[in-house]
């Protein structure tokens, strides 16, 4: 079965200052996500107003939008669509991606390069084997921010936990 994202058509790039790029976000109807990472052990909306110097927006998609507004930020997804067994559906790991049938890489690059863009972050760090893939798509939008002066960095997942490790890692990704 194919699995298209949830949001993306919603929320096309716009070559806001900064661009923070995660993985997939399916269109399936155990996701009560209502926003980019607003799956309940998902800690982006704590970790990204920290680093800013605000509280907790976890659970307010209202207030995250007007939060994104405010520091010229998007968000986007690096995965359009996967095929993944119907049984799989509602399992989030890594070893579900191993199927992606399109990449976002082509309409990230072409945003950046409008030139607004000045900071990507990516929301992952390490690429265990099976995510070779996904990988390899980022750093072909690295290597094109290499290329363009556009600062580029890995953030630790903001899923599973919440640490100070954590939020000390991302302030300084992004300082």
């Amino acid at each position: 079965m194919i699995l298209k994202h949830k949001f993306l058509d919603l929320f096309p790039l716009q070559g806001k200052k900064i661009l923070i790029i995660g993985t997939f976000n399916p269109d399936v109807t155990c996701n009560d996500a209502e926003f980019f990472y607003g799956r309940a052990k998902n800690f982006f909306w704590r970790l990204l107003p920290e680093v800013f110097g605000e509280e907790s927006l976890k659970g307010d998609v209202q207030k995250q939008k007007e939060f994104l507004k405010e520091h010229d930020i998007e968000l986007s997804d690096l995965i359009l669509s996967v095929e993944m067994n119907p049984e799989d559906t509602c399992s989030y790991g890594d070893d579900k991606l191993t199927n992606v049938i399109e990449y976002n890489t082509h309409n990230i690059i072409k945003s950046l390069s409008k030139g607004a863009t000045k900071e990507v972050y990516f929301t992952r760090k390490s690429f265990d084997k099976s995510v070779t893939c996904i990988k390899k798509e980022i750093y072909k939008i690295k290597e094109f921010c290499d290329s363009n002066d556009i600062k580029f960095g890995f953030l630790p997942t903001p899923s599973r936990f919440y640490s100070e490790k954590k939020l000390e890692e991302w302030k300084r990704v992004f300082y």
